[in-house]
């Protein structure tokens, strides 16, 4: 009976030793100038404390140790002014359109990669010729040069990282174009293609979910 008693005693100072307490967490609103308190759901920050710590003799000096931990999830910001180009062709020739404007923001390395990208391809029942040729172009701003222009289909084996640095975490533009070769032996009508850019994050906490909230049980991961 005694020995089962220090049993349970163990286990209770066990989980207590364990246990992660989640705390009230305020932000400070820079509008007000006055700190809010976040509902215990909130999507932003949260916080836990855990490994309690006593004492009880006649010691001169006691050692406590403390520690802040703060894990920091990969974010990533995005924007672009447009998704799509439409064009209208009276003739035939080799053109190539202003470009749409692009914005990026991270605190890590994202990886870019590209699917579906192609020829535009005739939409109607037949064409003497069913593809038009079509370039892809990236710069940091001015007019792409001959070497620039990548060929659509090219792309999808393509992948490029964007390295975690101060100009990332503060924000890059990019300008993408798109350029297109209509020849004779394209017939009238409308041709098109669509692809797909994925921004993959590099860094990512194991406690965010594929939707990039925070996971249900995050006190488990309070080490």
């Amino acid at each position: 009976m005694r020995k089962l008693l220090w049993l349970v005693l163990a286990a209770a100072l066990f989980t207590f030793g364990m246990a992660q307490m989640p705390l009230e967490v305020w932000k400070y609103d820079p509008e007000t100038g006055q700190y809010i308190s976040l509902p215990a759901t909130n999507n932003l920050a949260r916080a836990f404390s855990s490994d309690p710590a006593s004492g009880s003799c006649n010691r001169r000096q006691w050692t406590v140790e403390f520690t802040t931990e703060v894990q920091v999830a990969q974010w990533l910001e995005w924007s672009l002014n447009a998704t799509k180009w439409t064009w209208f062709v009276r003739k035939p020739g080799d053109y190539y359109a202003n470009s749409v404007i692009g914005t990026i923001a991270s605190n890590g390395d994202v990886v870019v990669s590209f699917a579906g990208f192609d020829d535009l391809q005739y939409t109607g029942s037949s064409s003497v010729n069913p593809f038009i040729e079509t370039y892809y172009a990236v710069t940091s701003g001015a007019l792409p040069g001959t070497n620039d222009w990548i060929r659509a289909s090219n792309l999808n084996q393509m992948t490029a990282t964007i390295r975690d640095s101060a100009a990332l975490h503060a924000g890059k533009s990019f300008y993408l174009w798109n350029r297109i070769k209509v020849v004779e032996c394209n017939s009238a009508s409308t041709y098109r293609d669509t692809g797909y850019v994925y921004l993959t994050l590099q860094n990512q906490k194991p406690w965010i979910d594929e939707q990039g909230e925070f996971v249900p049980n995050l006190e488990e991961y309070v080490q």
